[in-house]
């Protein structure tokens, strides 16, 4: 074209950019033909330039091209439906800020054109995701509670209601329950008319419409380029980080995630088995699925490049002929590298990218057995907790008692990492770091070799337990809680833990479905009588624990209602190695004859088959006999040797620490007081720059000692081999010595350092009272261990968790620097808490959903994928439309929008039973897909049943038809 020249191009503003690379994508605007000039019409449209047509016209504009296809298109009984269905999912000008456009107007009006015969489903996908109707009802730029409190000063929120609402009401199942005939069901206990959906129904759904906007402006449409956002014609993005991660609750009991697979259940390498799909990215090796820093951009990032001699290479490479999308038809096997990772995000094909898209798959809200994961830098970004069996973190190698590797956990190309943004599942992590000669560890920062750019860093796995808790406000809607270690950034909400799963700042409540009584419902079942934590809002803060069991036993009297009903977790397929026995409306594919925790149903519904596993995950409460409590510093009832320091950085958890005199004199006295005599776990939050220390804790006078089951039970002597040991003298082996740093010692060892002789050794026998450094084993510290945490005042962890035993009212706490030790740890706080009890028996469906949790708002790493908010999506309008309601709704409304005004029963259910099919036949003529939603069938049905071709109906004074006032002029 002659157009195509710089010279135009830098006319309207345009770069000229040489793409040197090799795979470059051109797409055009859907749907878009050439002009016509022997039509009589021409088109005036919007830009940035002067405008000469008065609004008026602009206006008129949209309506002519609407005419005329109305007037003259050749597929007039398309028109016809296209217009029906228009006039029940509108949208009104003058709510959107582009009154007097045209190309919006016509693309919006072209989905119920193109549609007119196809799927309800498809119509209802793509109204959703028209800026148009997210404009007109509102929920464009709707967020999540979670990132409003975050980013706007804790305010708080809720989601917009609108199209929640709307799409119920008017686009799918309506207000009132339906038979299929169309009549609607009343309510026994009221008499009057059953609704569809509540006021729940609607703040649960609103949660799910949140993340949408517009996508960037570009070229060749009609529009005046306001910003980057002003795209009203495209098909709108989802932002990950606006949605609302949590679960939803449906309209049927459930969950939305409810029948997915679980992302756990997933196969191993699933990139590498039947079904996984990559969809090309041209030259840009930047993810669309996911969230990764734009940095992964440049040149000197390390990418995941397939060998020519991999099968999955040649499967996408196809001889040079790239396709868009490419589906794996059978299981491959790995290559090389490939064996080496859990799952990819981009892999390069020459100089090309591919992205890997896994399938839908859902989280469980509340696991056992989770490990913490921490951003770049502890005193940042805190910790959350992490599903180990999910590739959500990376590795970061380094020995927790060693105080160099805390100080910088190492990250190293091509050894224990194998391309940018790459996610690993916990004991994948923990092997390579192993195998590096290291092992993984709550560290301070992170370090990449060799090159140790910032956004090279996301979220690493530590060795730390996590536990996930629930919280329960006083209506019995919950709040997950991660007991993470947090860090001072969350005094500011910004890097800490993230409110949304933080105990005191979370305020994001979703429905559970409770089996019976929920704590703090009664009384009688409050949160002292579940052993739980109460707060000053009513709220209750319980421990979790997941129990996994078999709903069938047998199949016998069961049947495909019961199935649907209370199975709700999906599986890929039957198991391998099971037999099928067919029951009442579902096949049940049973190992060894048993019917249990193996077996799969499998169901046809509405032509969807569904596979489910035979187990139900349920939340069991748990409680403690005495709830946490926390002794801060300033509690301290005696403090020798020892100050207490303001903290100047918000880092401590009241603004005050304890700080060690460097001297064995110093000690810190508690007085507590507890409820019952007997076992207690002991805490203490520290900060520790320097090497592993220990401290002795006496307890009521008594010095407390723990052996660990791990203690060495040969205690040799220790031997001195000099001051400054070099070659072959290093590393050291237990009770070796003068050491200097934790390198000089052996694997599993770290430098003891002491300042006194006459100095105890752990695991190591002292004759001599010899005052040098000797390398020992932690696993025979028989005192309160304290790691190394790499700062003073900023970093803090928790110890472990020591039981002590404890006598009902006063007791005390004497926190002591042992004989021959200095720079002691700096102490937060003493935590004492009961050990754990079951509640009552307080339990609840384990809730799944779609969008991960795990988000860090500095880096820019985050699990919270757009195209795990997209699965959402499709899966709230699946549940929409293939809702029992919707067939004899859609089509009364679209006999209506005929002419029809009072349709019999009996018609109603002819039709519905055609949409619901996906079949009508009139004569010799079969109208369909044999698809569920199928509007050809039912628009066929509208037009040739016999209520609407028998010309004697039109003599019954109660058979109405009433055409629309438009059609009426224009015919």
């Amino acid at each position: 074209s002659n157009l195509k020249t710089n010279s135009i191009a830098e006319y309207f503003g345009a770069t000229t950019v040489q793409n040197e690379a090799a795979g470059t994508i051109v797409c055009g605007s859907h749907g878009e033909v050439a002009n016509d000039r022997s039509l009589r019409e021409q088109f005036d449209f919007r830009s940035n330039e002067e405008q000469v047509t008065s609004s008026a016209v602009m206006d008129n504009q949209r309506h002519v091209v609407w005419y005329e296809q109305g007037l003259w298109a050749d597929d007039q009984f398309r028109q016809r439906m296209a217009f029906a269905l228009s006039e029940m999912i509108t949208v009104v000008p003058q709510n959107i800020d582009a009154e007097t456009y045209t190309e919006v107007y016509a693309k919006y009006y072209d989905i119920f054109v193109n549609n007119a015969f196809g799927n309800y489903g498809d119509i209802m996908k793509l109204v959703s995701y028209s800026p148009l109707i997210a404009e007109h009802l509102t929920y464009i730029k709707s967020k999540g509670h979670n990132y409003v409190y975050r980013t706007e000063d804790r305010r708080d929120s809720r989601p917009d209601e609108n199209y929640a609402r709307e799409i119920m009401q008017l686009f799918t199942i309506g207000l009132y329950v339906l038979n299929e005939d169309g009549t609607q069901v009343i309510d026994s206990t009221t008499g009057k008319p059953k609704e569809t959906y509540t006021n729940e129904d609607i703040e649960s759904f609103a949660r799910a419409w949140t993340g949408f906007d517009r996508r960037a402006a570009r070229g060749n449409y009609e529009d005046r380029r306001g910003g980057s956002t002003d795209n009203r014609l495209d098909a709108m993005k989802v932002i990950a980080a606006y949605r609302d991660p949590l679960p939803k609750a449906n309209l049927a009991g459930g969950f939305l995630g409810d029948r997915y697979l679980r992302c756990v259940d997933l196969p191993s390498q699933s990139f590498l088995k039947k079904g996984a799909v990559y969809t090309l990215r041209g030259a840009s090796p930047l993810s669309e699925y996911r969230t990764d820093p734009s940095y992964f951009e440049l040149d000197n990032t390390e990418k995941f490049v397939l060998d020519s001699n991999s099968t999955l290479y040649q499967l996408l490479h196809n001889v040079g002929q790239y396709q868009l999308n490419v589906e794996l038809d059978e299981d491959i096997v790995c290559f090389e590298t490939e064996c080496n990772v859990d799952t990819v995000r981009m892999v390069k094909v020459d100089d090309v990218y591919y992205e890997f898209k896994e399938r839908p798959c859902v989280q469980m809200a509340f696991y056992d057995d989770g490990k913490q994961i921490r951003g770049r830098e502890n005193k940042d970004l805190g910790s959350m907790c992490a599903n180990p069996k999910l590739a959500h973190a990376s590795e970061a190698c380094c020995r927790e008692e060693r105080y160099q590797e805390v100080r910088q956990a190492k990250k190293e190309t091509g050894v224990t990492y194998f391309y940018e943004g790459e996610r690993t599942k916990y004991n994948t992590a923990r092997d390579r770091c192993v195998n590096a000669g290291k092992d993984l560890c709550m560290f301070e920062y992170t370090n990449v070799s060799p090159v140790n750019d910032w956004w090279k860093k996301g979220f690493s796995w530590t060795n730390k337990d996590c536990e996930i808790m629930v919280k329960v406000n006083s209506e019995g809607y919950i709040a997950v809680v991660h007991d993470a270690d947090n860090s001072y950034r969350n005094q500011i909400n910004k890097y800490g833990i993230p409110a949304e799963v933080d105990e005191n700042e979370t305020l994001n409540w979703f429905k559970v479905h409770w089996d019976g009584d929920f704590p703090g419902s009664s009384p009688e079942n409050s949160c002292a009588a579940n052993m739980c934590k109460a707060h000053s809002d009513g709220s209750c803060v319980c421990r979790t624990s997941v129990s996994e069991s078999a709903v069938f036993d047998s199949i016998d009297n069961v049947d495909k209602e019961q199935v649907m009903g209370q199975l709700f977790l999906g599986a890929i397929g039957p198991e391998a190695n099971s037999n099928s026995t067919n029951g009442n409306g579902f096949i049940a594919h049973v190992v060894n004859g048993l019917i249990d925790t193996s077996t799969v149903f499998e169901v046809e519904d509405k032509g969807r088959t569904f596979f489910l596993k035979n187990i139900v995950s349920k939340v069991h409460l748990n409680g403690w006999e005495a709830v946490p409590t926390i002794f801060e510093a300033e509690d301290a009832a005696v403090l020798n040797n020892a100050t207490i320091m303001d903290s100047t950085e918000l880092s401590a958890s009241n603004g005050h620490y304890i700080d060690f005199d460097s001297t064995d004199e110093a000690y810190v006295t508690w007085n507590i007081n507890v409820s019952y005599t007997g076992d207690y776990s002991m805490s203490f939050r520290h900060a520790l720059d320097t090497y592993t220390r220990q401290m002795e804790v006496y307890i009521n006078g008594g010095l407390t000692k723990w052996t660990s089951p791990n203690a060495n039970t040969d205690i040799p002597d220790v031997v001195n081999l000099g001051d400054n040991p070099t070659g072959d003298l290093i590393p050291m082996s237990r009770c070796n010595g003068d050491c200097d740093i934790d390198d000089h010692c052996a694997a599993g060892l770290f430098c003891f350092q002491v300042n006194k002789g006459s100095s105890d050794f752990p695991g190591c026998n002292n004759p001599n009272g010899l005052g040098s450094d000797f390398c020992v084993d932690p696993n025979d510290v028989d005192n309160m261990l304290f790691l190394p945490t790499g700062g003073w005042s900023e970093d803090w962890r928790l110890t472990e968790g020591k039981i002590v035993g404890l006598v009902a009212g006063i007791n005390t706490i004497k926190v002591k620097v042992p004989f021959g030790n200095d720079n002691s740890p700096n102490i937060d706080y003493l935590k004492i808490e009961g050990v754990p009890s079951p509640t009552i028996a307080s339990k609840f469906r384990n809730p799944p959903h779609f969008v991960a949790l795990i988000t860090d708002h500095v880096s820019r790493y985050t699990e919270q994928n757009t195209i795990d908010a997209q699965y959402e999506t499709d899966a709230l309008l699946e549940h929409l439309v293939y809702h029992d309601n919707v067939a004899p709704f859609l089509t009364t409304r679209i006999m209506q929008r005929f002419g029809i005004s009072n349709p019999s029963p009996r018609y109603v259910q002819t039709c519905v039973q055609a949409f619901k099919t996906g079949l009508y036949i009139s004569g010799n003529e079969t109208f369909g897909d044999s698809k569920y939603g199928s509007l050809a069938a039912l628009s066929a049905c509208v037009v040739l049943d016999r209520e609407v071709t028998d010309e004697a109906l039109y003599e019954d004074p109660a058979f109405g038809a009433l055409r629309e006032p438009i059609l009426m002029v224009m015919n």
